[in-house]
């Protein structure tokens, strides 16, 4: 009783498999910190990405240089060192005018001026790689290989394309550049802002005697147009107020760069004397000082930050009457997808896990670059519509209205702004949102509350999991794509294909919590420390090794190489773990030991179904005992723990990407369909053949069934069997040796059904193709080995008690085997047919 018990294969099943699966993922550039974590990608419904170095390559290459209405410079096709070139459509025109027109060469220089001052990117001496030579991937740089020593520009993929733009293409000593024109204030970069500011003290010459400032604007176009309030015609170079019309041409090539993909910057310039920049300083500081600074506007250091003018003279601030020369341009860039990251969004949408793409780039860019890499498919999303919202201001109520649009022309629905619900606040959240009425007569019907019941929840609440997560049912999903800004993530509903643009690190902790109030099952990707509540707050939280320590810290696992693709594959191998635990405990329940989990929820299912039954059959039929202590320690600590070995390594099934998300609260490892199979299906015909083999040999001695049962301590005398005490033990040991390789036979057609839940072992085949595991032919030589040893050689024979034992006997083993083979073949062939039959959601 104790050996059928105890589980001695589990712990090395287990064990064996976690390592494998560990194994596997790092080779596929992906760091689990816990193994129970793997449990988490079954259920995952939607990942939520960074677009820049996850589905990018994160090497943005300067394509055009703009500026006014009409001016541009296409700038020259990068081929790399692997010949492919970059052959993103171009929606610049070639026909561009002339770099040699003075006015222009001018607006040119002035722009190429902006992007060496304007500029954190740095060139850094490189430190020697690894010693496999990779470099290490928690820094994101791009280097260059000189012929003395490596190396490499660090900064932001922006700037650093802007910096290889000034010196590989323009061959600009960008140091020097810097040098003799000194950076005297900035405020950097950041993903809330969306812009930066320096001040550089400009190099005297003989154009140049004076002192003077440049004041360099960089950043999104919508932002920098915002600032302006003139601009200059090109025509008659005259200043001309900034219209509407002038914002919407402007708005409109950005619109038409974004459509095919280009993330676009804009770029203004200041010229101010060294006294006047001194005295805005100066003031700046002194209302620093007595907190008069209570603009709702960023701090910029005393940096202006409006009345800019769109190239031209203007009035501009207060505190800069003597501007002398100003420009604005704007700098297409363009960063290519990962070439595997549209084929492995596909596989997840066939899975039935939705992708969203999470950036702060403009909306029309961020859908571009969904479409490209498939989180905008082309079934869905254009042909059947893109949503979109569209915030105006009512002219009769003044409300702030949005609108959700179809295809930017057809409105769906209108929100005021303040009082936005969706269905998730509506259905998900109601208990928590409760009016004043009811909340009183509910505190007034807790007084009179039995208190049984208060026992009860009492009891409840101390044997609860305070971790535990509320179940909250998912919502209907809607066949359209939407994309979704930062400002309006609230109002969003549950769209099939998602896109979230100019967001902000912050904003991404509400991306998980809305789509999690929606019943979601959340992956998110982050890098930054502002990712970090994002990735805490999220069922997976995915790190990148590039980024910061916080962020490495606060997630789940972290992908060693940025790469998407690399997120589906640790889903893939996720599944993988859970079925081959699942093919583990379905060959070891009938036959071999059970999972001590079970004993949580199944206390009397504990133990191996084909061990148990001789030691029950003996206790309460009074049979003599089929299967000895020792043949059973044998069966579970070599035959059956070698074959479940061998079951781990599995490949996984064709199908293993097309099943939909384990549900969390439903779906769990060892489930009763699991069990039914394994005890009422597969464990009772093992039994009965083994027994029959057994009872087969019995009757051969002469010994009926009615002379076995129930015999208990009286078996031989009453009823009398005309055989010394010695032929009847050396019957029962023969017998149980009987027992031992006919179970043994059984378990072998077990493992080869087993292998596989839904595909027929004919296209799943061990010996070869894709899906070749020797591992499993081997282990059924072992287990075969094994128990001709204990069986032939007479060293085991005199000290264990065992016998050479007759073909003929375990022959019935191999047709019973066989037909539970083909019966399983029939059952996998019938759930494949018929997916939605009764047998079909049986299966486990």
């Amino acid at each position: 009783m104790v050996v059928a018990y105890i589980p001695e294969g589990l712990p090395a099943a287990v064990t064996l498999v976690l390592s494998i699966v560990a194994k596997r993922m790092y080779k596929q550039k992906i760091l689990v910190k816990s193994l129970a974590t793997v449990e988490t990608f079954n259920t995952v419904s939607i990942i939520a990405t960074d677009k820049t170095g996850t589905l990018t390559m994160n090497q943005m290459t300067i394509t055009a240089i703009l500026w006014g209405e009409m001016g541009e410079y296409l700038v020259p096709i990068h081929v790399n060192e692997d010949k492919t070139a970059e052959t993103e459509e171009h929606a610049i025109t070639s026909n561009r005018p002339s770099l040699t027109v003075k006015s222009e060469s001018g607006t040119m220089n002035d722009l190429v001026l902006g992007a060496c001052l304007c500029n954190n990117a740095t060139k850094q001496s490189s430190s020697s790689d690894n010693e496999d030579g990779s470099e290490n991937p928690a820094m994101e740089t791009n280097h260059e290989e000189s012929s003395e020593h490596t190396t490499k520009v660090v900064g932001d993929a922006a700037d650093v394309a802007l910096y290889r733009l000034c010196q590989d293409r323009l061959a600009i000593n960008i140091e020097r550049v810097r040098e003799v024109n000194p950076r005297i204030n900035a405020v950097p970069f950041n993903s809330k802002n969306k812009f930066m500011l320096t001040a550089n003290l400009l190099e005297q010459n003989e154009t140049n005697t004076n002192e003077n400032v440049l004041i360099t604007l960089k950043g999104a176009p919508d932002f920098i147009l915002s600032r302006c309030s003139t601009y200059r015609d090109e025509h008659s170079n005259s200043e001309i107020p900034i219209t509407n019309e002038f914002k919407e041409s402007i708005r409109q090539r950005q619109e038409k760069l974004g459509r095919s993909g280009y993330r676009v910057i804009a770029m203004v310039q200041q010229v101010i004397s060294k006294d006047t920049y001194d005295a805005n300083i100066n003031e700046y500081k002194k209302a620093k000082k007595e907190q008069r600074l209570t603009s709702d506007e960023p701090d910029l250091n005393g940096l202006p930050n409006n009345q800019y003018c769109f190239i031209g003279k203007c009035q501009f601030h207060v505190f800069l009457p003597d501007i002398m020369d100003y420009t604005i341009g704007m700098l297409s860039l363009l960063d290519p997808a990962r070439p595997e990251v549209p084929d492995a969004v596909l596989k997840a949408f066939k899975a039935q896990i939705r992708v969203a793409m999470v950036t702060g780039d403009h909306p029309t860019t961020a859908a571009a670059i969904a479409k490209k890499v498939n989180i905008l498919s082309q079934e869905i999303s254009i042909n059947g519509g893109l949503d979109t919202f569209r915030i105006e201001q009512d002219k009769e109520t003044g409300q702030v209205l949005a609108y959700l649009m179809r295809n930017t022309t057809i409105p769906l629905e209108t929100h005021v702004i303040g009082q936005l619900t969706t269905n998730v606040e509506a259905t998900c959240m109601k208990a928590l949102d409760m009016s004043a009425n009811v909340t009183n007569k509910k505190k007034t019907r807790s007084m009179k509350t039995n208190i049984c019941k208060r026992i009860m929840k009492r009891i409840q609440f101390y044997f609860s999991d305070p971790n535990d997560v509320k179940i909250v049912d998912k919502l209907e999903i809607i066949p359209y794509g939407v994309v979704v800004t930062g400002g309006d993530i609230a109002s969003m509903d549950s769209h099939k294909e998602l896109v979230f643009a100019r967001t902000s690190p912050e904003q991404k902790l509400r991306i998980v919590m809305e789509l999690s109030k929606r019943g979601e099952v959340v992956a998110v990707t982050g890098d930054g420390t502002n990712d970090a509540p994002a990735l805490k707050q999220a069922d997976l939280g995915i790190a990148m090794a590039a980024g910061t320590d916080v962020a490495r810290e606060a997630g789940d696992m972290i992908l060693l190489d940025n790469n998407f693709s690399s997120i589906i594959k640790a889903i893939e191998t996720g599944r993988l773990l859970r079925d081959n635990l699942k093919k583990v405990a379905i060959y070891l329940l009938p036959g071999g030991k059970t999972w001590y989990m079970i004993s949580v929820c199944y206390p009397s299912s504990i133990g191996s179904w084909s061990e148990l039954i001789p030691v029950y059959f003996n206790i309460w039929l009074g049979i003599p005992l089929s299967l000895s202590a020792f043949l059973a320690i044998i069966f579970c600590m070599l035959n059956d723990v070698v074959n479940s070995l061998a079951m781990v390594s599995e490949k996984a099934e064709r199908d293993i990407m097309s099943r939909p998300p384990a549900i969390r609260h439903k779906t769990h490892l060892l489930d009763w369909k699991l069990l039914f199979h394994a005890y009422m299906v597969v464990g009772n015909i093992e039994c009965f053949s083994a027994y029959f083999c057994f009872f087969w040999y019995f009757s051969v001695q002469g010994i009926p069934l009615s002379s076995i049962f129930f015999t208990y301590s009286n078996y031989g005398t009453d009823p009398y069997i005309p055989k010394s005490p010695d032929d009847l033990l050396l019957i029962q040991q023969n017998g149980q040796c009987i027992y031992y390789v006919a179970l043994c036979i059984m378990q072998f057609f077990n493992l080869l059904s087993s292998r596989t839940r839904y595909v027929s072992f004919f296209n799943h085949n061990p010996l070869f193709g894709k899906a070749r595991n020797l591992t499993i032919p081997c282990g059924i030589l072992f287990s075969t080995s094994v128990g001709l040893v204990l069986t032939l050689i007479p060293w085991f024979n005199s000290v264990f008690k065992t016998h050479p034992v007759p073909v003929r006997f375990v022959c019935p083993a191999i047709g019973f085997g066989a037909a539970l083979f083909l019966l399983d073949e029939l059952r996998k062939f019938l759930v494949r047919r018929y997916p939605n039959s009764f047998l079909a959601k049986m299966a486990w």
